[in-house]
């Protein structure tokens, strides 16, 4: 049986133990420890300063070579395009500033710019399958389109008709039809009302997310319709940026990618994955065989 001897014992041990510490920490451990402290606060304020300066000297590096390569991009790609005409096909939620400067490097190249279609959020979305099916039907009979094909097949048929072929192609009754029903039902926006057809498809890529079963969809849409246009046209490039993953969303994909997911169409398709900015434009038209 544990008596009060016992109890009296401990807590002299436990107060004789503070004591001891409060000493201890005031007097000679305090100098080594407040030493310490002060060496680790320099140090991490050195290395911060130095990895600002290697930022600082990064970022200039960066733009000097972008300087460069805007300086220099007309020098490399002037006449490389010749006799060629050119359709920019822009994904939706593609960089503005991109699709800018992938129409001005087009023209730099020598090429004809056909037209920009803007493809519209609603050609990938799922409950706009009747509008699209609707409107796809429309454009085909327009253009006297002889196809098999239903629903997003047949629309995809009919954009490719609209934008590419091997042998040029002029404005026709029909065409203007065709494609003013897709424009009618949102599904596309073009800075051409009656754009000639082009024998190289420049297509501007943009980001998407969402579960898996969504991206993949999105991914198999997206690779149809580039292979419908490299089937159709000289020569297909599809252009983008680094994929930022969107917040909250376990998957961000986008056409570069999902292109060069299947040999199918990495195979058919250019891809360049650095077109935003720097020498990425010139390497989209040196891209074009």
């Amino acid at each position: 049986m544990i008596d009060f001897r016992y109890h009296l014992v401990s807590i002299i041990s436990v107060f004789l133990a503070l004591a001891v510490g409060i000493v201890l920490g005031a007097g000679p451990l305090q100098a080594n420890l407040g030493d310490q402290l002060s060496d680790q606060v320099a140090a991490l304020r050195t290395e911060k300063q130095g990895l600002n300066d290697k930022l600082t000297t990064s970022e200039k590096l960066v733009d000097a070579s972008d300087e460069f390569a805007t300086a220099v991009q007309q020098r490399v790609v002037g006449g490389r395009l010749t006799g060629h005409r050119v359709v920019v096909v822009v994904m939706p939620s593609a960089d503005g500033t991109m699709v800018s400067n992938l129409e001005e490097v087009v023209r730099q190249s020598g090429a004809t710019l056909t037209a920009t279609v803007t493809i519209g959020p609603d050609w990938f979305d799922a409950g706009r399958a009747a509008e699209r099916d609707q409107a796809a039907r429309a454009g085909a009979a327009a253009l006297s389109l002889d196809s098999t094909a239903t629903g997003d097949g047949l629309l995809t048929q009919v954009l490719t008709s609209l934008t590419v072929s091997k042998a040029a192609t002029g404005a026709s009754t029909g065409r203007t039809a065709a494609l003013k029903a897709l424009v009618d039902a949102g599904l596309l926006d073009t800075s051409q009302p009656e754009p000639a057809s082009a024998d190289v498809a420049v297509v501007v890529s943009g980001d998407y997310a969402g579960e898996d079963a969504v991206v993949n969809a999105r991914s198999d849409a997206v690779r149809s319709l580039v292979a419908a246009l490299a089937g159709s046209s000289r020569a297909t490039v599809v252009a983008g940026g680094s994929t930022v993953a969107a917040a909250g969303q376990p998957v961000t994909s986008n056409a570069v990618r999902a292109v060069r997911e299947k040999s199918e169409t990495a195979n058919i398709a250019a891809t360049v994955d650095h077109a935003r900015s720097g020498d990425g434009p010139a390497a989209v038209v040196l891209a074009v065989e």
